[in-house]
């Protein structure tokens, strides 16, 4: 099954503001806390007008990074929130799910096992302010995930310390491919940065994590 939010652009952006919408009329009715629907709808509008100000005539790089963290950060509990409070919630009826732009429940789903492998990271500084970070498949060595994986997540964090463990670590994105590319912004240049990732499954079910992998920024 394909992932249910467009992947990029206006179309995506349109989908994330309906879905915060729909989320917001229908909140009592599904029994969904305030807090919830009003933090996502505080992180749409500063999503959109990061993505206006990246893509108009004035957009800097800098701001094209502020805008795909606001992003990251969006999706990501659009994700949460999908998980937590609409997927085996019953007062959501499949019309509902149309209305929020989500795949229709299927009732006779078939079981998607958590993953059992953990990836190896490979960090590569590909330009200045940027590393393209890449998860090994252990069981291949190559980059295709395993067949239990829908997706990697990626947690990553600039300090000055080496996290105990993924929690320690503050930013998280999602990703079907199994390579994902980071900038940075100057003033960046010469820090240090840890990664960690994991395999997920379509329900969002994390595999063990990779190990933790320090970098230093280009």
């Amino acid at each position: 099954m394909s992932d249910f939010i467009p992947i990029k652009g206006a179309e995506q952006l349109e989908w994330l503001k309906n879905f915060s919408k729909v989320l917001g009329e229908n909140a009592t009715a599904w029994n969904i806390p305030t807090e919830v629907t009003s933090g996502l709808s505080v992180q749409v509008v500063a999503y959109e007008t990061a993505y206006e100000a990246a893509n108009g005539e004035n957009g800097t790089k800098a701001l094209i990074i502020e805008k795909n963290e606001k992003r990251d950060a969006l999706i990501a509990n659009v994700r949460s929130i999908k998980n937590k409070y609409l997927d085996y919630n019953d007062a959501v009826t499949d019309a509902n799910r149309e209305r929020l732009g989500l795949h229709i429940r299927d009732r006779k789903p078939t079981p998607k096992p958590r993953p059992t492998s953990r990836p190896t990271l490979k960090v590569q500084p590909t330009n200045n302010r940027q590393h393209t970070v890449t998860a090994i498949n252990q069981a291949t060595g190559k980059k295709a995930k395993p067949d239990d994986a829908y997706g990697v997540r990626y947690v990553w964090e600039i300090r000055d310390t080496a996290p105990a463990n993924a929690d320690d670590l503050r930013h998280s994105i999602f990703r079907r491919k199994p390579t994902e590319v980071f900038d940075y912004n100057e003033e960046d240049r010469g820090k240090r940065v840890y990664y960690v990732a994991c395999y997920e499954n379509a329900k969002g079910e994390a595999g063990p994590w990779s190990d933790i992998i320090e970098a230093i920024i280009p």
